[in-house]
């Protein structure tokens, strides 16, 4: 028996082979649509892409859902036959409501999984930052330390890393109420992309960093952001992308040629984010290693 299971969000973005590499378990927030529920994993990326602006001008978008108490509650009682210990880790409650469900599911099998510790952190974050805290967890669960030492770790992780989102229409943001500090650049009528930030730091909310006219600028000045933040060290990357490959590639070949980079994952979005961020979004996340 393992010493701690680890578990997240699918907002993580993480493909479920990652997750099957280190041994994560991934749950599944949800989406409305068309009258009926369901996990994001089991609704089609591609569609999902293209229907989504004719949902914006119809004026008819979907909802998103939390992972559900019933969820938790299952994976506590599956991981409870596999480890000691369970640590899940959350995306930033100012995003979602699955941090809740997931302490009211562990009150819940409090008595029935006395054996069995469990944790629950908001990470302050979303998508590749969350990933990236998740896979570090998981490395240190691997290893075989302790929960406390795996928490330790997470910890350290949710202090260190960093998360920019390349946003070119703030409407998603805006009506999902995920916007935040950076709402009135939300009404600006000016075109250009809108770098965001979002950590433990901002209060697991979205806080502006800049806007640029073009291309070249937004990708000097996020990479202005790197170098200040990360201060010459080795990089653990994820780019998160909504259906445009070409840029999250792109990306990821300018980043391993002016910095030095252990790991760079591409993923793409799933439906809850897109939902919230649109069609085109670039997410850029990182933390440094001496």
């Amino acid at each position: 028996m393992n010493k701690v299971a680890i578990m997240t969000d699918t907002t993580t973005n993480m493909p479920q082979e990652i997750a099957d590499k280190y041994n994560i378990k991934l749950v599944a927030a949800g989406i409305i649509m068309d009258g009926r529920a369901y996990p994001e994993t089991e609704i089609n990326l591609a569609d999902f892409y293209e229907r989504l602006p004719k949902w914006k001008e119809a004026g008819n978008m979907p909802t998103s859902t939390a992972v559900p108490v019933r969820v938790f509650l299952e994976a506590y009682r599956q991981l409870s036959q596999k480890a000691e210990a369970i640590l899940y880790i959350s995306q930033s409650v100012k995003f979602s409501l699955s941090l809740n469900a997931a302490v009211q599911a562990k009150a819940m099998v409090q008595d029935e999984l006395a054996q069995t510790a469990i944790e629950v952190i908001d990470c302050g974050t979303v998508c590749g930052a969350e990933m990236l805290i998740a896979l570090e967890a998981a490395r240190a669960a691997a290893a075989g330390k302790s929960l406390s030492e795996v928490v330790e770790v997470t910890h350290n992780m949710v202090k260190n890393i960093n998360y920019i989102l390349l946003s070119d229409d703030l409407y998603y943001l805006a009506k999902g109420g995920r916007i935040h500090r950076a709402r009135p650049w939300a009404a600006s009528k000016i075109t250009n992309t809108v770098l965001l930030t979002v950590s433990a730091a901002t209060g697991g909310e979205h806080k502006p960093l800049a806007r640029c006219r073009t291309k070249g600028q937004t990708l000097e000045t996020l990479f202005d952001v790197v170098r200040q933040r990360s201060g010459g060290k080795k990089l653990y990357v994820a780019i998160d992308h909504a259906n445009v490959p070409a840029e999250a590639e792109e990306l990821k070949q300018k980043v391993l040629s002016q910095f030095e980079c252990v790991e760079a994952f591409i993923n793409q979005i799933r439906p809850v984010v897109t939902l919230h961020t649109g069609v085109g979004t670039r997410i850029f996340s990182w933390w440094g290693e001496d």
